[in-house]
């Protein structure tokens, strides 16, 4: 009986390693955000005329969505629109993003449907203004 308990413990350590390795495949496997533009907590010396996604895998562009939201509320902004890359999306700002901080929300879906959202923080800085 000894030598079946070292068995035993390995086919455990086995299969927990097995089930670790697939769980962290699998969640690379799902779409996420690889870069933006703006960047997140980017300064900027002009307000953009547009914010671009990308994405490390092609996202399902009729789910998607771009806002962004300053201390005034709300900014008005075109809906998606495709790029040159198949990764990425875009969205023209329609407000006037006056000196301060924004908040930029997205919304997309992968290929397997599985729908993600994000949001990151970016600042137009006043002309003449120094960077921090």
């Amino acid at each position: 009986m000894s030598r079946s308990r070292p068995v035993i413990r390995g086919t455990i350590v086995f299969l927990v390693l097995g089930l670790v390795v697939s769980s962290a495949m699998a969640a690379s496997l799902h779409l996420r955000l690889t870069k933006s533009y703006p960047q997140q907590d980017q300064v900027l010396a002009a307000a953009p005329d547009s914010v671009r996604l990308w994405f490390s895998e092609d996202p399902e562009f009729a789910l998607s969505a771009i806002g962004i939201e300053g201390v005034d509320g709300k900014i008005d902004m075109a809906k998606v629109e495709k790029t040159d890359d198949a990764t990425s999306f875009k969205a023209q700002v329609l407000g006037d993003l006056s000196p301060g901080k924004y908040r930029v929300t997205w919304r997309t879906a992968g290929s397997d449907g599985h729908a993600i959202r994000g949001r990151y923080d970016f600042e137009v800085r006043a002309e003449g203004q120094k960077p921090r």
